[in-house]
């Protein structure tokens, strides 16, 4: 082993945590082009110490997903488009392999998932500004200062005029999305990630780690109640609690912030009612789920073995042609898996969702429950963005596909360091160690913390 190849593995892990790290605080047309270009770095380095990048039985699921989804451009009637959406399914997956196959050590998934907590706290820092200084310039006489919401909103304007076909770029004036192209998608990000900045504020053993974990928590929670998400509300709730439930050492550190949940939906939920005091706004989206859903049933009933193709345009056409509404998507993201994939994507969808709910019951029990905990957090994760699915069509952008990939991938290299199936760099096959109860801070470690500083 030479000093070239260690320095090498562990530029590549840089890499990838810058990418984790600071790709999605970028628009949604920059941030796939880092898991790209990084893949191919990867690759050569991965090759040059003798590893193979393995996708495993979970990723050959989702391969076969994704080429059904190319493959429907040939029916869709939007042949570019469909094609075009499959192949963006497939760049984002490099995330998958990337991380999948990098994270392969304690230390490494620990600092990956604290560059995800930094990137969840600063995108729900941003949505908190946006919210707040729309509300003050609002409701405040002689304060005049509103950032701009989508933060990107300029830029986005003049990109999404460049596609030869249209993207819907709206302002949003009370609802934050911070650096993403509206609230229901920056919502889905921080569904996923806010429980692992809780999580970490619980389990980590460094104090500093742990405290930074609890302000990106804070403000990934905030960030969540600005987007003025009802679905978004119920689907953080539900994976709190999942993580609330599953020890009582994570019960009584997070319960407190369950009360920021409980005094802060109520209150935006009124500043949302005060916008629009006759409450028309939420009859009419609720409405228009309805008919939306109602018409996208329809498709699929029409459409039944294969679906109508990849992509949301088939559907966006259908939507305003039968019921005059301008949505481009199910609103729902299994109903929109049925609607372009047929009973043939739903067959598909329903395999993958086995091999995953398989692979974490196996993360719980494997070497005497060592891992549980991070099976926990996976599972609260996936629970809250099942739940926000129900509401909003949840992988429709590139960074809501990539944010997705990261639980997929961060799943993935947790489970083949419990099987021991994990690939190691040169520099690390002799110092691996499993995760054990010593890993997590306890209530004895954290009374000893101000004696040892």
């Amino acid at each position: 082993m030479t000093v070239t190849v260690v320095k090498d593995d562990k530029k590549i892990f840089m890499w990838l945590l810058g990418i984790i790290g600071i790709s999605f605080i970028l628009p949604e047309y920059i941030a796939p082009l880092f898991v790209f270009f990084f893949y191919i770095p990867f690759l050569i380095h991965f090759k040059k110490t003798g590893r193979n990048a393995k996708i495993g039985n979970f990723g050959k699921a989702f391969m076969v997903y994704m080429c059904y989804m190319l493959i429907s451009g040939i029916w869709s009637k939007t042949h570019i488009l469909s094609s075009l959406i499959g192949l963006l399914w497939m760049g984002c997956f490099l995330f998958y392999i990337e991380i999948a196959n990098t994270v392969n050590t304690k230390s490494k998934l620990k600092n990956a998932i604290s560059a995800l907590n930094i990137s969840s706290g600063i995108i729900g820092l941003i949505a908190v500004l946006e919210f707040a200084t729309y509300n003050l310039t609002k409701y405040f006489d002689g304060f005049n200062f509103t950032i701009s919401n989508p933060l990107y909103y300029s830029i986005n304007d003049w990109i999404f005029g460049l596609f030869p076909f249209e993207i819907i770029n709206s302002p949003y004036l009370s609802r934050a999305s911070a650096t993403f192209d509206n609230p229901l998608i920056l919502a889905t990000f921080l569904i996923i990630t806010t429980p692992f900045c809780a999580f970490s504020s619980v389990y980590f053993k460094q104090s500093k780690h742990r405290k930074l974990s609890r302000i990106c928590f804070a403000f990934s929670l905030l960030g969540i109640l600005c987007t003025e998400s009802r679905g978004a509300y119920i689907a953080i709730a539900l994976s709190l609690i999942t993580l609330l439930i599953s020890n009582k050492k994570i019960f009584k550190k997070l319960l407190p912030f369950m009360f920021v949940l409980a005094v802060g939906i109520p209150l935006t939920i009124a500043l949302r009612y005060k916008s629009n005091s006759s409450g028309n706004e939420f009859l009419a989206s609720n409405n228009n789920r309805f008919a939306i859903w109602q018409v996208c049933t329809d498709l699929f009933k029409e459409h039944w073995l294969v679906g109508m193709g990849a992509g949301t345009e088939n559907i966006h056409q259908e939507i305003i042609a039968r019921i005059g509404i301008n949505r481009t998507h199910a609103h729902n993201l299994f109903l929109e898996v049925a609607t372009e994939g047929g009973i043939i994507g739903i067959a598909i969808a329903v395999f993958i969702i086995v091999v995953f709910a398989k692979n974490l019951f196996k993360l719980f029990y494997l070497k005497n429950n060592a891992y549980r905990p991070y099976a926990v957090l996976y599972t609260s994760s996936i629970i809250g963005f099942i739940a926000m699915s129900l509401y909003e069509h949840t992988l429709q952008s590139p960074k809501e596909m990539m944010i997705f990939f990261v639980l997929l991938g961060f799943t993935e290299a947790t489970l083949r360091m419990a099987e021991g199936t994990i690939q190691l760099s040169p520099d690390e096959e002799n110092i691996f160690e499993d995760f054990t109860e010593q890993d997590y801070i306890t209530d004895e470690d954290e009374e000893k913390e101000p004696i040892t500083k």
